[in-house]
């Protein structure tokens, strides 16, 4: 007896798009149409037993050139689960405008085995013939994508050089009314007061610093969908931006061209154009890029040989490693650039805000009374005068303070100038600081400041301590900070009950390499206030394990707490320098 065929119900899910909203609320749009013609075809299904979805895959406002599309995720999730049979759409470009997209929407269609019609346009893809005449078909209405943007992108060069805006958000300073740029007269003066600060202080980095602690923030805008968006803190990005837009001088930007615009300016053409030309003068001599090699001539290892510049690696990474005379087998010292260049400077601001080593440093020439208290008070504002991001300012008091610096593998040594130290904390922070470095003689006073470091390994990448940045503090412990303070304790714990055991048993033993088993023994000699404030949760935002284990870690507690972003003890916990009066460097 021959077996019965049972024939189920095909399951049937349209699916409708149109690229823009203005029709959506019409009694009857473009959507409901293709539903409508859609519907009536799989009527005229019924006797394969095709049945509608009364589920709805409508994609309004979104365009045919990518598949991010809410109602089409929908379609093909519920494809995957196996929800549906076959997929009825009105035209193939409704479904996409893409021919890699189209392939890739079959093959999915064809794994879960999901039947795909087009309405008004009969194919067969059963045979090669059908899958040819689809894929001419959807060679053509990539093709009319590419001419739609191509008229759109013609239409809006036109808009441009009219001088009118066409659409988008409304630049700072501006508010869009009735789709014209409008002056927003709060929000101006921001404006002029940025281009007017920055003619003063030359560079972007220290306007963006100061912005930032004055509270201005970035534009608020609300999007399509109603989420809010802007609303940060001032940046460097933000700033440089405004800066270079020329929206604010009554032009219209297009394709690295600009148009006399319809709206009014808020800047000045002489303004913008001096702006403009510091712009391009820092950009030719990379004064807005980070310092680079301002250590130069400055620094000796302990075997008298200079410290130059280099590039390594892939990445062509900085380096400061020692000058090799030719004959000399001794190995040179060879460290990050921008780990030593930090480390410098942190040690020359310890030295300029400690008051007891500045007075001896004042005393050495010849100041008394009055003049000797009031000059080390200026010790914090001369520290913060070496982050304003001024390159040559920055490089031309280093070279004026220092009269040479000497590294070792176990400690740095730096030699200042009583004169400039002086010059440096009565100075207004006007232009650049310029010393007398050609009337220098052997005999002025000078005074030596060292610092400790761990094991210099000569020829190898070593951290150095760095300046800490403003952080903010959290108030809830995090749990791999607090293993790893639990394992440090525990690892220290272990040896000491076993000191005879050797280090790689150790190690096997908290299942790690050895050379990491080090890294977190020596975490036991952090400073107690960090390891409290890491147990309580208050630690900085960026301290992460990595930066625990990974680099040199100061035995000074002072250096410990600058490396990692923790505040200050007070008086009583600065840095103390070794410092002694001599007549001239060692």
């Amino acid at each position: 007896m021959a077996a019965i065929a049972i024939r189920r119900t095909q399951r049937c899910a349209i699916y409708t798009r149109k690229s823009t909203e203005d029709q959506w609320d019409r009694e009857f749009n473009s959507i409901e149409s293709q539903r409508d013609i859609c519907s009536a075809y799989i009527t005229c299904q019924q006797h394969k037993l095709w049945a509608p979805l009364p589920e709805s895959y409508d994609d309004s406002g979104y365009s045919g050139a990518n598949l991010y599309r809410p109602a089409l995720q929908r379609l093909l999730r519920d494809v995957e689960h196996g929800e549906i049979d076959v997929v009825v759409i009105y035209k193939i470009d409704r479904l996409t405008r893409s021919l890699g997209d189209f392939i890739r929407l079959v093959q999915v269609l064809d794994h879960s085995q999901v039947k795909f019609v087009s309405v008004t346009q009969a194919f067969d893809t059963s045979d090669s013939m059908g899958r040819l005449v689809l894929n001419i078909l959807l060679t053509f209405a990539q093709f009319e994508r590419e001419l739609i943007a191509d008229r759109i992108r013609d239409k809006v060069a036109a808009i441009k050089r009219r001088g009118m805006i066409n659409g988008g958000r409304a630049p700072y300073g501006y508010d869009i009314v009735y789709h014209r740029l409008a002056i927003n007269r709060t929000e101006a003066e921001q404006v002029r007061a940025i281009f007017r600060r920055y003619l003063e202080l030359g560079t972007c980095s220290a306007l963006s610093r100061q912005l930032k602690a004055e509270g201005l923030r970035a534009k608020v805008f609300t999007n399509r969908a109603g989420v809010v968006l802007g609303g940060g803190p001032a940046n460097n990005g933000m700033i440089y931006h405004i800066l270079k837009n020329p929206v604010y001088v009554g032009r219209v930007p297009h394709n690295g061209d600009s148009y006399p615009g319809e709206h009014e300016a808020i800047i000045d053409v002489e303004t913008w154009e001096a702006a403009q030309a510091l712009i391009a003068h820092r950009r030719k001599f990379g004064r807005d890029r980070q310092p680079r090699n301002f250590l130069k001539g400055l620094l000796r290892d302990s075997c008298g040989r200079r410290m130059i510049s280099t590039l390594s690696g892939k990445k062509r990474l900085r380096y400061y490693q020692s000058a090799r005379p030719v004959g000399n087998t001794t190995r040179r010292f060879r460290m990050r650039a921008e780990h030593l260049e930090d480390l410098v400077l942190t040690v020359v601001k310890a030295t300029l805000e400690d008051r007891e080593t500045t007075r001896l440093a004042l005393r050495d020439i010849g100041l008394r009374g009055e003049e000797l208290d009031r000059l080390p008070n200026g010790g914090p504002a001369a520290a913060a005068k070496l982050e304003d991001g001024n390159f040559e300012r920055l490089r031309e008091i280093l070279r004026s303070l220092v009269v040479e610096g000497e590294i070792s593998q176990h400690r740095l040594l730096l030699v200042f100038r009583s004169t400039e130290v002086a010059r440096l904390l009565g100075w207004d922070g006007v232009g650049l600081f310029e010393g007398e470095r050609e009337a220098w003689t052997g005999n002025e006073p000078t005074f030596m400041v060292t610092r400790p470091l761990d094991e210099v390994r000569f020829n190898r990448l070593i951290e150095m301590p760095v300046e800490p940045i403003a952080m903010e503090q959290r108030r809830t412990p995090r749990p791999e900070l607090v293993r790893l303070i639990q394992t440090a304790r525990a690892a220290q714990a272990a040896v000491d009950g076993e000191r005879d055991v050797d280090i790689k048993l150790m190690a096997r033993r908290f299942r790690c390499s050895p050379q990491r088993f080090c890294r977190v023994l020596r975490l036991n000699y952090l400073a107690p206030d960090i390891v409290a404030t890491i147990l309580a949760g208050a630690q900085p935002e960026e301290l992460t394990c990595g930066s625990l284990l990974h680099g040199a870690l100061p035995l000074d507690w002072d250096l410990q707490r600058r490396k990692f972003g923790f505040p200050r003890r007070g008086a009583d916990s600065r840095p103390q320098p070794e410092a002694s009066r001599m007549g001239q460097p060692s």
